[in-house]
């Protein structure tokens, strides 16, 4: 028998903003006003953030730091087009979505200073832990989307990941379970092109990162990720085919990481200085600043209004981070376990008694007593 054809598939690529700030006007999404500015400010808040954590971790005032230089628009924008229930799983390059969904950049500089109390996010929201370890998440995940589906739920959950990531073993488990059960989940690949120093190329043979979600029945979509627009109106869609129970979608939104990995990187040793450039000539900031400018709603005075305002923010956030009293040292042993088992309590009734000598020294408060189940 001659061979038959039984499936055919295809990847679209979503781009609606050109570098220059023109528009394709039958993709462009109806956006409120509101909307647009607080996502143009909020990104180039993000950035100025970015390079002052940056300077700090190089001053020695902050631990290792992960840059979003670049990603302002995959970071910032998929933040927007959720609801506070829906759940939210960045990686640990998440520092744009978590502000975006109302988290004070104090918590971000605590955390990557150290200090376990930066992982505090608004009350009303369903928002998840920074994931370090790669691709861990992913299945998580889909846990979280088929609890809202088991409990019929309108919420979503939404994650992202990098090129590298997709090719996990984690990925495979979290799609395949994510398609068979037709669940609420959007896996957002930020492909920016190096997973640390390996190219993407090296990463997969696939022609596109988005065509992996063919084989577990999820939709598949590339996106132009520094085209702020087109990010927009694919997460929006994806979101609203969460909802009707349409099933998990794959978004790679491909990008470019403009600085190094994290900070304990020298991205100089494995990519060229014209290849970034060429990648800055595609900035999302920019862009989206000449859409708003194209569309009379931005000027050089309200940029400068927003420069001025956001530095300030900045550098209060950082204040009030090198002036935050001291953590408790008895923190590190809470939240483990639902009841801590007797090493836990021992090991920690040692370091309590080691504490009641250096407490003056340490400045620290009454410390918390010990109980079998702890805070």
């Amino acid at each position: 028998m001659p061979l038959r054809t039984i499936e055919e598939t295809k990847i679209q690529r979503l781009e609606i903003l050109s570098p220059d700030g023109t528009v394709d006007p039958e993709l462009e999404p109806k956006i409120p006003e509101d909307v647009l500015l607080d996502m143009y400010r909020k990104m180039v808040e993000i950035r100025l953030f970015d390079e002052k954590a940056f300077k700090l971790q190089r001053q020695g005032r902050l631990g290792t730091y992960p840059q979003i230089l670049g990603q302002e628009a995959t970071q910032i924008v998929p933040a927007l087009c959720l609801k506070p229930k829906d759940w939210m799983v960045p990686t640990y390059r998440g520092q744009g979505a978590y502000y975006a969904r109302g988290m004070r950049l104090l918590y971000s500089l605590l955390y990557w200073g150290g200090d376990d109390r930066g992982v505090k996010y608004p009350d009303q929201n369903n928002d998840m832990i920074f994931s370090i370890p790669v691709g861990t998440h992913l299945t998580q995940v889909a846990g979280l989307a088929w609890g809202a589906k088991l409990r019929k739920e309108p919420w979503v959950a939404l994650t992202w990941l990098g090129d590298g990531t997709s090719s996990k073993g984690d990925f495979h488990e979290a799609l395949t379970f994510a398609g068979q059960f037709r669940i609420p989940a959007i896996y957002l690949i930020e492909n920016n092109h190096w997973a640390i120093s390996i190219p993407r190329e090296k990463q997969s043979a696939a022609t596109t990162l988005a065509q992996k979600a063919w084989g577990y029945g999820a939709f598949g979509l590339q996106v132009d990720g520094n085209d702020a627009l087109a990010v927009y109106r694919a997460v929006s869609e994806a979101v609203e085919r969460g909802r009707r129970g349409e099933g998990p979608t794959v978004l790679e939104c491909e990008t470019y990481r403009l600085g190094h990995h994290t900070t304990a990187d020298d991205a100089t040793r494995y990519r060229s200085e014209g290849e970034v450039e060429a990648w800055r000539k595609k900035d999302p900031v920019l862009r989206l600043r000449k859409y708003l400018e194209n569309k009379k709603i931005w000027d050089n005075e309200r940029e400068k209004t927003l420069l001025q305002r956001a530095e300030a923010m900045i550098d209060s956030e950082v204040a009030a981070y090198e002036q935050f009293p001291p953590p408790n040292p008895l923190d590190m042993f809470a939240n483990n376990f639902a009841v801590a088992p007797w090493p836990l309590i021992e090991q920690r009734l040692e370091l309590e008694e080691s504490l009641k000598h250096k407490k003056g020294e340490l400045g620290m408060l009454e410390l918390p007593p010990v109980e079998g189940r702890f805070p």
